[in-house]
């Protein structure tokens, strides 16, 4: 239960190979053979040996902080809370160690150990680097208050969290920004139960029909067909108010469709550019469950493309690492859909209002998917049943764009009228 542990020599400016602070070498480490995790059962175990119950950071996770707020010189807080009271003397800088995960140098810490609530402190000399696995090791010869060791030796590997990526800027809807759904080839809303909700207007210009029936002209869809939707605003047409103000909404619609475009296009020439690609043929997000990882079910704040199609399988995290503000922004050549079931999730200050969907073709919300963001679909976008979406789903902004309901809830992120969580 040894931990491995052998020098380095670092020469350092003709020092005679000897390390200005730590002398002759500095200790590296290989967690020992044989370690288990917080929480795992020791083959020794016993009412009378003590084990490792708890650490923070947890073992596996990938989000850690690089420092602990109060700390002195930015410092990380690494604990291991034990079953049974300890004695101190044993746990220490040489039985408590961080490193780099792959056997690095030790970090420079501190350790001490409280007795009310069995805890043991590593601190950290300064903070840990961003997006770098650690592994913590604490070693089977700590003994308990009564001096029964643990027996197992135990470690644990995290990773910290990347540096937060520079926010793309807020994307300018204009008099677009209150319409939770734009079409210019009409709606068509199907005739089952439940009704469609939509919480916010709706344009329908130069086509203003729901189920190929005229829609009224005094703000609202009218008979429909039999099977109108529920609206939580107004229904904007070339004649309500009148043909300027819809060209408008429409006009300003589609600048902010170019503004987010690739300077490629599809399907014209856009202005935004420098996006992180995607690989053609990827599927994003993974099972409820799996771990994270960056670039298939998690995404920090930034500028995405992909040359082909984007389909969201399972769950899809994004994470503004705590910014508000922060933006995400997807550039699609083609298609945008959502499988059956699939959901978007928002951490850390991530909000539907500043999630944007470029979409170069169509788009297409399997049923019951939960989307969040912003859809700018240059032609068609379509709700299977029970789809639901905090975000705008405006069709049409760049050539005919129909829209098809199927008992779907769609909502302005902020208006009055959806759900609490729909920011």
């Amino acid at each position: 239960m040894a931990l491995a542990m052998s020098a380095i020599v670092i020469g350092c400016g003709g020092g005679g190979g000897r390390d200005p602070i730590l002398g002759a070498g500095v200790a590296v480490f290989t967690p020992p053979a044989g370690a288990i995790v917080p929480g795992a059962v020791c083959s020794s175990a016993g009412p009378t040996i003590p084990t490792i119950t708890l650490s923070d950071p947890t073992s596996g996770n990938q989000f850690a902080t690089t420092g602990t707020t109060g700390v002195a010189g930015g410092g990380k807080l690494i604990t291991a809370t034990f079953s049974l009271a300890m004695n101190a003397a044993t746990i220490n800088t040489a039985s408590f160690v961080l490193a780099p995960t792959g056997g690095a140098a030790l970090v420079p810490a501190s350790v001490s150990y409280n007795a009310v609530n069995r805890v043991a402190t590593l601190t950290t000399s300064s903070a840990l680097l961003a997006d770098t696995s650690y592994t913590a090791v604490v070693l089977g010869t700590v003994t308990s208050a009564t001096g029964t060791a643990m027996g197992c030796d135990y470690a644990w590997s995290f990773k910290t969290a990347a540096v937060a990526a520079a926010s793309p800027s807020a994307v300018n809807l204009g008099l677009a920004a209150p319409f939770a759904i734009a079409a210019t080839a009409g709606v068509t809303n199907t005739l089952t139960v439940p009704i469609t909700h939509i919480n916010g207007n709706v344009v329908l210009n130069p086509t203003a029909t729901c189920n190929a029936v005229m829609v009224d002209n005094v703000g609202g869809f009218g008979l429909c067909g039999g099977s109108p939707p529920t609206i939580n605003g107004i229904v904007v047409t070339p004649t309500f108010p009148d043909t300027t103000t819809a060209n408008a909404v429409q006009a300003d619609l589609r600048a902010a469709f170019l503004s987010i475009t690739p300077p490629a296009g599809p399907p014209a020439a856009g202005s935004l550019g420098g996006a992180t690609n995607i690989p053609a043929g990827t599927t994003l997000g993974e099972p409820t469950g799996a771990a994270m990882v960056q670039g298939d079910n998690l995404f920090a704040p930034g500028v995405y493309q992909s040359t082909t199609s984007i389909l969201v399988t399972g769950d899809l995290t994004l994470d503004a690492q705590g910014n508000p503000d922060a933006s995400f922004i997807f550039q699609s050549s083609s298609t945008v859909g959502a499988a059956t079931g699939a959901r978007i999730l928002l951490i850390n200050g991530a909000k539907a209002s500043n999630v944007w969907w470029q979409v170069g073709t169509s788009a297409t919300l399997g049923t019951n998917s939960t989307w969040q963001g912003n859809i700018l679909a240059s032609a068609d976008i379509t709700m299977v049943t029970g789809a639901s979406s905090c975000g705008r789903l405006l069709a049409g902004a760049f050539t005919a764009g129909a829209f098809v309901f199927d008992s779907n809830t769609v909502s302005v992120p902020g208006h009055a009228s959806a759900p609490a969580t729909c920011r």
